[in-house]
């Protein structure tokens, strides 16, 4: 059997980013974004998935941490991103 790699638009940070926060959203700001997963443009003020990752910054580092936001046109694209 045979498995077929899905294309990913924006691959998954490094190991050390950690997912915080993944939810629907109808509506966040104007604007558009591409999907993580199929690269499709999403419309910010439309249905989408957001997923916040962060990741700990050295010690001595004023912030704490560092974030990073991927936004998804579905949940079957969250589900796709995160299991590459």
């Amino acid at each position: 059997m045979s498995h077929t790699k899905h294309h990913v638009a924006r691959p998954r940070p490094g190991p050390d980013w950690v997912v915080q926060d993944v939810r629907p959203y109808d509506r966040w700001r104007e604007g558009t974004d591409e999907c993580a997963a199929c690269g499709v443009d999403i419309d910010l003020n439309g249905d989408h998935y957001g997923m916040e990752l962060l990741r700990s910054l050295p010690a001595g580092e004023k912030r704490g941490f560092e974030r990073e936001r991927f936004v998804f046109c579905s949940e079957r694209c969250v589900e796709v991103w995160s299991h590459e």
